[in-house]
């Protein structure tokens, strides 16, 4: 396993590094974009996780380069994670929010790649959810947070509200591919996925 780390605090990256490496094998890092793209031009890797105040070339064009090799990307952030965010593109495949401890990297990372080599299918209504892909097949891209609050909604497992922001963005992208579901709430019962006309 290789994974490239890029952000513009040394300090953060040669600490991550360290645990990275012992979890997760050679960890390569970057402390700019310009370090990055040239990396992703001349080496394989994995993952990416990429500060998203990454100096030098903006990290919307890395998405993209990280997305045509094919490789997940984790963005880390000092935003709360809003709708909006989770409808821009591109998308990585999660956001990770600071401050964060390494346990909850690690999680996000194990959770990514599962998911990335997993082969799983999922449908809601008509459409298929390709998991390793992280998308709606012929639609957006979803991240990781979005494929388990759809799971959890599939398998009748709780949503809570914390999840909101995933699950209007999931509205949304439903919408967008014309799908004939959507997330509601009802009382006492609390979220599910319906029908439009439900």
């Amino acid at each position: 396993m290789r994974i490239l780390f890029a952000a513009p605090d040394r300090d953060l990256l040669e600490c991550y590094k360290i645990i990275l490496e012992s979890d997760f094998g050679e960890t390569v890092t970057a402390f700019d974009g310009a370090q990055v793209s040239s990396l992703l031009s001349s080496e394989e890797f994995d993952l990416v996780i990429l500060d998203r105040d990454i100096p030098r070339i903006g990290y919307k064009k890395l998405i993209e380069r990280v997305h045509e090799r094919k490789t997940p990307v984790i963005v880390l952030t000092d935003e709360i994670i809003r709708v909006s965010r989770l409808t821009e593109s591109p998308l990585p495949n999660a956001y990770i929010s600071y401050p964060f401890s390494p346990d909850m990297m690690r999680d996000v990372i194990k959770d990514v790649l599962g998911k990335a080599s997993s082969g799983e299918r999922m449908m809601v209504g008509r459409h298929e959810i390709n998991v390793p892909g992280f998308r709606i097949t012929g639609g957006p891209r979803l991240t990781a947070k979005e494929i388990d609050v759809l799971h959890s909604l599939l398998t009748g497992a709780p949503v809570t509200t914390g999840d909101g922001a995933c699950i209007s963005a999931l509205n949304a992208k439903l919408a967008g591919v014309g799908s004939e579901m959507t997330i509601k709430y009802r009382q006492k019962k609390g979220f599910e996925l319906v029908t439009r006309d439900e």
